[in-house]
């Protein structure tokens, strides 16, 4: 399919002529986000989503179009301007009132209050967005509150993975992952780290695998992922930006143009 035409593109570029002015996210992260949920979808993993940390509601926008009839976004910020974010939203995702619900508190306290804050609401979350108060103790908080309510096969997108301003986040995040063994980091890139319970890592697996190809040929995007450790099981991946006619996986420093070629080198040394 001509990447101009595909669906996702469309999206994609409709979202950046209505609010490239106040989206942080890169066109990557984007796409990224849109297959998540469609992957999602496509395997019967419905939900709510959940954005901590809202500021002028560019990613909970994005987020929002995929929201099917009955499944809601819960917007927690404690400095976000509530009407304009759900005008916002609502103008561009085509969603319903009740479809957003808006906690205009601290995460920190939601998370301490939350069979107050959100139980009423009784949350079932598939996709969760965690980009608020960069304090340590604010993203494991943070990681707490989404881990609570997330569905089985939902996952959690935490931001400023690597960012040497915000270095708590790496550091809670990793944190988080020792204290639980059933959370599993599947992937990071462009600052963003992607986790799912220990049982769905396959299937999220599955997908970043195939990502150089995905962007490649429906975005006309290239990544590089990389293999980290020979034990491909139990391990992360990760991805950045790469040239089109550089190789685009990486396996422990050493580069291959082909998927079958990296997870064989892989396979020869396990």
């Amino acid at each position: 399919m001509n990447p101009a035409q595909n669906p996702v593109t469309e999206l994609v570029t409709r979202y950046k002529a209505e609010l490239g002015s106040i989206t942080e996210l890169i066109d990557p992260t984007m796409h990224i986000f849109i297959r998540l949920l469609e992957l999602q979808s496509s395997r019967g993993i419905g939900g709510d989503m959940m954005e901590i940390g809202v500021f002028r509601a560019g990613t909970a926008s994005l987020l929002a179009a995929k929201l099917k009839e009955k499944e809601r976004m819960f917007l927690i910020d404690p400095t976000q301007n509530q009407a304009q974010n759900r005008q916002t939203i609502e103008a561009f995702a085509k969603v319903k009132p009740e479809q957003l619900i808006f906690h205009v508190l601290d995460s920190l306290v939601v998370n301490k209050w939350r069979e107050k804050v959100l139980s009423p609401s009784v949350p079932l979350v598939r996709f969760a967005h965690i980009d608020g108060e960069h304090s340590y103790d604010g993203v494991y908080s943070d990681l707490e509150l989404a881990r609570r309510y997330i569905t089985s096969g939902g996952i959690i997108v935490l931001d400023d993975i690597f960012n040497m301003n915000s270095a708590c986040c790496t550091h809670a995040m990793f944190d988080y992952l020792r204290d639980q063994p059933l959370v599993h980091l599947v992937a990071m890139g462009y600052r963003k780290a992607y986790l799912c319970e220990s049982r769905h890592v396959a299937g999220y697996r599955r997908f970043f695998a195939s990502l150089p190809e995905l962007l490649g040929q429906t975005a006309n995007l290239h990544v590089r992922l990389c293999f980290n450790s020979w034990a491909h099981e139990r391990s992360y991946v990760t991805f950045d930006d790469c040239e089109p006619t550089d190789p685009h996986y990486q396996v422990i420093g050493k580069r291959f143009q082909f998927l079958s070629e990296a997870l064989a080198a892989i396979e020869t040394l396990t």
